[in-house]
C-alpha cells in the first residue's frame, strides 16, 4: 500500500508545475507534506473547518499560486500547489488525475498521535494497514469444479496496429477520449512512461484539455502552442487509442493537402501598458507584436521557450492576445 501511494504521490513531486503538496487529515492537520509553504497551513485548515462534511474539491488563491485541496476519502484530504501561471483548468484536471490514482488504494484512517509531515509517515500508514488485515479473518476456500474442455478457438487475423499518419485532423476536429485514455494517465503504465519520454509533460498538458467539447485550434490557443505541434501529439495518441478524432470539415493541418507549403501558426501580441509589467518581462512582451511565434520570440529573447510560455501566461489577461497567420 505505501508503494502504491508513493507511486500516486510522486505524479505531484515530478510535475514541474506543482510547487508543493500534501496529504492532510480530515480537520486539516498535515501527514505527509513535500516543499509545501508551512504558513498556508493554517489558511487550509481554516477552509477546511469552514466547509467541514460539505468539502469538495476547491480552490484557493495565494500569493505562492494556486492551491487545490479535494477530499481523498472520509479520513484524508490532498493538497497541491501548483505554480501561479497555470490555468485553473489545468491545474483541476491534474488534481483529479491524482486522486483517480488514489481511488484504488485503501488509506486507514490517520493514528491518534503522530508527527506532522514525518518523512516515515507513509510506512505508517502501511504498518497500520498491514496489522488491520492481520486481525480480519481469512475467507473459507471455495470448492472450485473442474472446467470442461475448451474447444479449439477460430484463427483470429491479427489488425495491423494504427499509425499516427493514418489520421487527418484539422483545426475545427474535436477530439474525445479514447478506451486506453485513463491508462495513458496512469503514472506506472507503459503507455504513460511512453508518452513521457517522447513529449514530456506536454503530452499530459495537451490530454488534461481533451473534454469532448475543445477544438484543436481552441486547445493549441490555450495553451499557447502551434496547431502542428497539438496536432503531431493528438495524431500519437490517437494511433494508441487515447483519443478518438471523428471527420470534420474544415481547414486541414497536413501540409500535404495544400499545393503549397504552408503553415497556420499563433503569435502573441501584447496591446497593453508596458509600464506596468514586471521589468524582467518586458523584454519577451516587446517582441509580442503579431510577427512572430513563441518559440521565435523565445530564440531571439535568449530564454527557454518554457519560460516564455510562463511569461505569456501571466499577461492573457492584461492584454495579451493571440492571432494567426500562415507562414
Amino acid at each position: 500500500m505505501s508503494s502504491d501511494l508513493e507511486r500516486a504521490l510522486s505524479k505531484l513531486r515530478f510535475d514541474d508545475q506543482v510547487l508543493g503538496y500534501s496529504l492532510m487529515t480530515k480537520v486539516g492537520r498535515p501527514f505527509v507534506s513535500f516543499s509545501f509553504p508551512d504558513d498556508l497551513f493554517p489558511r487550509i485548515k481554516d477552509s477546511i473547518k469552514l466547509y467541514k462534511s460539505d468539502l469538495r474539491l476547491m480552490t484557493i488563491d495565494t500569493d505562492k499560486g494556486l492551491v487545490v485541496l479535494s477530499p481523498v476519502d472520509e479520513n484524508w484530504i490532498l493538497t497541491a500547489l501548483y505554480v501561479p501561471e497555470l490555468q485553473l483548468g489545468l491545474a483541476i484536471a491534474k488534481t483529479k488525475n491524482v486522486l483517480r490514482l488514489l481511488e484504488g488504494i485503501e488509506l486507514p484512517p490517520p493514528p491518534d498521535q503522530f508527527e506532522d509531515s514525518a518523512e516515515g509517515n507513509l510506512e505508517v500508514l502501511q504498518s497500520i494497514a498491514i496489522k488491520a488485515a492481520s486481525t480480519s479473518a481469512a475467507p473459507p476456500a471455495l470448492e472450485v469444479a473442474p472446467s470442461p474442455p475448451l474447444s479449439p478457438k477460430p484463427a483470429v487475423i491479427e489488425k495491423k496496429p494504427a499509425s499516427p499518419s493514418d489520421f487527418q485532423l484539422n483545426l475545427t476536429t474535436v477530439p474525445k477520449r479514447g478506451s486506453a485514455y485513463a491508462t495513458a494517465l496512469t503514472l506506472d503504465s507503459p503507455l504513460y512512461s511512453e508518452m513521457k519520454s517522447t513529449y514530456r509533460n506536454f503530452g499530459f498538458d495537451v490530454l488534461m484539455m481533451v473534454d469532448g467539447t475543445k477544438m484543436v485550434s481552441q486547445i493549441a490557443d490555450s495553451m499557447f502552442q502551434s496547431n502542428e505541434r497539438v496536432v503531431e501529439l493528438l495524431k500519437w495518441a490517437a494511433s494508441k487509442g487515447i483519443v478518438s478524432v471523428p471527420e470534420t470539415k474544415g481547414k486541414e493541418i497536413d501540409e500535404k493537402a495544400s499545393p503549397t507549403i504552408s503553415r497556420f501558426v499563433k503569435c502573441p501580441v501584447f496591446d497593453g501598458d508596458l509600464s506596468k509589467v514586471k521589468a524582467e518581462d518586458v523584454q519577451v512582451l516587446k517582441l509580442c507584436n503579431g510577427t512572430m511565434t513563441s518559440e521565435e520570440i523565445a530564440d531571439t529573447a535568449g530564454l527557454p521557450h518554457s519560460k516564455v510560455i510562463q511569461i505569456l501566461a501571466q499577461y492573457r489577461r492584461s492584454g495579451l492576445r493571440v492571432i494567426g497567420k500562415t507562414a
